[in-house]
């Protein structure tokens, strides 16, 4: 593969990230081939089963297959050259067609029935009975018949989500600008590196560190319009048909496993349990921040008015409807907060960002990144780190945060391997677009959003770091409850909100100018401005899909439901030009579920009230207590019950609601 430094291995085993491509699907191949014939040889041997003759075999096989799945999706994201990432397409299909096949064999399901757990510790049943319960799930009590058509529906599905996936990090949207006289209003480092071509005019991509500071500082509101529509019709109309596709399939999946659609049973093996726990969340969520959002869009609208006398409305690329940020809400935090985002960038240099954050981990859970300047990796970019907990091996971890063609376009963590005792360290990647590609690294400013899904996406990988030591695939930071996979993530974000963190490392290098304590101060205030509006573009999004997954797929317009939903939920009209359904990769990863985040946003502002009890969000006593009570079990115990031990009682909706409405005051 073209462009992939060939640096020393990491003990990854056959399968490394400088193979060939055709290597590469070779290796995988064979890979899933052994863990089938492993498979059929532990089924072969005479019974009577335990936990040791079976159990642990078992999960070594399927920790190894698991792995090919982790590396082939990694692979497809992430690397440069598109044979790359067709190969690492293929392994990622070659694991699912595997676990599909497991999940619907009768002989490993009576097998794993008859063990006696009589005497194991809660984690092993637990993982035993999650593992029971995702082979029913998958029919495995089914008729022979029926078993193969769900195997066929279920590989075909895999086939059409990395298809709609793809097509998402293929696709490249842009907008041309007449020379730097059309981008008033950016910030100047933005200006160098977005200089004219030889026609004289500017192209900007629909790629994060392009688009997000045009829809917050472009002054002329055309050029909003412009990106915003490229933006928000991103891979269509080529995902279209294939979303269509998807929801059919699974309307056809669910229809065989006996359940009326498919929320209901994507729902099933989550905390809220029933369809009507989401709808009746949803709308409670939407009915207390109805009027809080609509004086927030009135007071922006008020700002929009000192400048067009005669607007009639708050536009799309008015405000931060479908961005992290807009062009009003920056205009306000900056005239009645005094915060300029653009100004921030000076003390937010990556390096001393990362380095920060690390420092933090340090501190507060004794986790430790060290740096492996001769790690192998698929683009010359990636950092690689190897982390120690008090000075034991936790794992790896890699970051990817510049885009390039090709490449994954949101921000997540991806597992790289599994965790297990007795096995390899757990290894995850941060996958995000939050670097320009055109400044190095050690030059390159954050804008402060960015800052905060840095931190976001750092949560989830001390989670998978932390939780990798279990002794079950079944009981890892991958079987934790889905609604509840976020509010790791979301309370790590508030370090980075938290002015006594940011102080830290928030320092201009070319002066040593630390950041004023009086700016940190009024940005931690005007933080909370418009944060009914933001949860309530939330609760539409996660009543689109979960609304998605309840409907007669046959003939469903994805684009005029959303269209319906936003209606109903924020009471705007939604541009039917506009076509985010096709390229909400959500869709694939999180189905019907989307609620997630809202979810685990709740559970997040209350398992931050022990740390505020103590008056500091780094207290470090009650941060080792949260990364042992909560992070590290990973699965071995129900979600509800790690919170429960944390905060001594159930999780409840307060702090949320004090949380979600603390800013709502008119400019």
């Amino acid at each position: 593969m073209a462009d992939v430094p060939r640096r020393r291995a990491a003990s990854l085993g056959t399968l490394t990230f400088a193979l060939g491509a055709e290597e590469l699907r070779r290796r995988g191949q064979e890979s899933i081939t052994e863990a089938r014939r492993r498979l059929d040889d532990l089924l072969a041997r005479a019974g009577p089963d335990s936990v040791e003759s079976f159990l642990e075999p078992l999960n070594r096989i399927l920790v190894a297959a698991r792995d090919v799945g982790l590396h082939g999706s990694l692979i497809f994201q992430v690397h440069p050259v598109a044979e790359g990432r067709e190969a690492g397409r293929a392994l990622s299909e070659a694991s699912d067609q595997f676990f599909n096949e497991f999940r619907g064999r009768p002989d490993v399901y009576g097998r794993l029935r008859s063990l006696d757990l009589s005497e194991q510790d809660p984690p092993t049943r637990l993982g035993v009975e999650k593992l029971l319960r995702e082979m029913r799930r998958a029919g495995v009590e089914k008729p022979a018949a029926l078993r193969a058509r769900i195997l066929s529906v279920q590989n075909e599905l895999d086939r059409l989500a990395n298809e709609f996936n793809g097509t998402i990090s293929s696709a490249a949207r842009y907008v041309d600008v007449d020379g730097p006289q059309g981008l008033t209003g950016l910030p100047e480092d933005y200006l160098v590196t977005h200089t004219p071509g030889p026609d004289g005019k500017v192209r900007i991509s629909t790629k994060y560190p392009d688009c997000f500071p045009v829809m917050s500082y472009a002054d002329d509101p055309e050029l909003r319009r412009r990106m915003l529509r490229e933006l928000l019709n991103v891979a269509y109309p080529e995902n279209v048909g294939v979303l269509a596709k998807i929801l059919e399939r699974r309307q056809e999946l669910v229809r065989l496993l006996d359940y009326p659609d498919y929320a209901t049973y994507a729902v099933e093996d989550k905390m809220t349990g029933d369809p009507a726990v989401v709808t009746a969340f949803l709308d409670r969520i939407a009915n207390i921040l109805e009027g809080p959002a609509r004086a927030y869009t009135d007071g922006l609208l008020a700002r929009k008015r000192r400048d067009i006398p005669d607007a009639a409305r708050l536009e799309d690329w008015d405000a931060r409807f479908w961005t992290p940020t807009g062009y009003y809400d920056t205009k306000v935090r900056q005239e009645r907060w005094g915060v300029d985002l653009r100004s921030l960038r000076a003390y937010l240099p990556y390096v001393q960002v990362r380095d920060g954050l690390f420092s933090l981990c340090r501190e507060l859970f004794g986790i430790e990144f060290r740096l492996d300047r001769d790690a192998e990796v698929w683009h010359a970019s990636v950092e690689t780190y190897d982390v120690v907990r008090d000075g034991k091996p936790l794992g790896r971890c890699y970051l990817d945060l510049a885009p390039r063609d090709g490449k994954f376009t949101h921000a997540a963590q991806f597992d790289v391997r599994t965790g297990v005792s007795g096995g390899g360290l757990p290894q995850g990647a941060l996958i995000c677009n939050i670097l320009d590609p055109r400044t190095p690294s050690e030059d390159a400013r954050m804008e402060y959003r960015d800052v905060i899904t840095f931190f976001h996406e750092f949560g989830h990988l001390i989670h998978n770091l932390v939780a990798g030591h279990g002794r079950w695939l079944y009981t890892t930071q991958g079987a934790v409850e889905w609604d509840f996979i976020e509010a790791p993530s979301q309370l790590f974000e508030e370090w980075a909100r938290d002015p006594a963190t940011l102080a830290r490392f928030a320092r201009n290098p070319d002066t040593g100018e630390v950041i004023p304590a009086e700016v940190l101060s009024r940005l931690k205030e005007s933080e909370s401005y418009g944060r009914s509006s933001w949860a309530l573009r939330q609760d539409s999004l996660a009543t689109f899909s979960f609304e998605l997954h309840r409907r007669d797929p046959m003939g469903l317009d994805a684009s005029r439901l959303f269209c319906e939903v936003s209606l109903r939920r924020t009471g705007a009209e939604f541009n039917p030009e506009y076509h985010p359904a096709a390229s909400f990769g959500h869709l694939t990863g999180y189905s019907a579920v989307y609620y997630t985040y809202l979810w685990s946003a709740v559970i997040a502002r209350d398992l931050l009230t022990p740390f505020e009890a103590r008056g500091s969000l780094t207290d470090p006593q009650v941060a080792r207590r949260y990364v042992d009570e909560v992070l590290a079990p990973g699965g071995s115990w129900p979600a509800a019950e790690l919170v429960r031990r944390f905060l001594g009682r159930d999780h409840t909706f307060d702090a949320f609601e004090r949380w979600v409405l603390a800013g709502d005051r008119l400019p």
